[in-house]
């Protein structure tokens, strides 16, 4: 018995198809392929299909020994297709709460407590930091910073070159510190 004769008496026997009648196809192809070649015909011509699970399958339902193979369930597939859905809809929400945690955590680091307007505070080196830094600063440490422009060489667009009062000054909360920032 040659080994595609013998996969498809495998797959009979998978199908359900009685050891008897599985055996008695398996002889039976096994003699129309040795008959084709006698004959010059070729065992494609004959099976027209390569996969022998397959070939068995369509002979046995061709005999009625099984059921027609059902054709793939809508119902399974659009499953699948609410499965994946869910996923992405999970992967959105969890990416949209991390921006949002993210957003949230940088607000409340430029906008911090609210400025206290008792006490003194000591006036840190604003020259180096980019405009928006050093104003978010200034209201965190309760003053209240003004910004001129001012035209510089080389140019430093957007960043604090001078400031008054000096760094280390200690002044009472609320009052002003002027930023000198770059023309833009």
């Amino acid at each position: 018995m040659t080994a595609y004769v013998e996969e498809c008496r495998q797959e009979w026997k998978r199908l359900g198809v009685p050891d008897l009648l599985a055996d008695e196809m398996a002889t039976e192809l096994e003699s129309d392929l040795a008959e084709a070649q006698a004959d010059g015909v070729s065992a494609n011509e004959i099976l027209g299909e390569s996969d022998p699970r397959r070939f068995a399958a369509t002979w046995a339902s061709e005999r009625g020994l099984v059921a027609e193979p059902a054709p793939p369930s809508r119902k399974r597939r659009r499953w699948i297709w609410v499965a994946v859905g869910l996923a992405l809809a999970l992967v959105f929400v969890v990416v949209l709460g991390f921006f949002a945690a993210t957003k949230a955590s940088v607000h409340t680091h430029i906008s911090g407590p609210p400025p206290q307007t008792v006490g003194l505070a000591a006036i840190p080196d604003f020259v180096g930091m980019k405009a928006s830094q050093a104003l978010a600063l200034a209201a965190n440490i309760g003053l209240r910073p003004e910004v001129r422009q001012v035209t510089r060489r080389p140019p430093t667009p957007g960043i604090v070159v001078a400031q008054t009062p000096a760094a280390a000054t200690r002044l009472p909360r609320g009052s002003t510190v002027l930023l000198r920032v770059g023309r833009r």
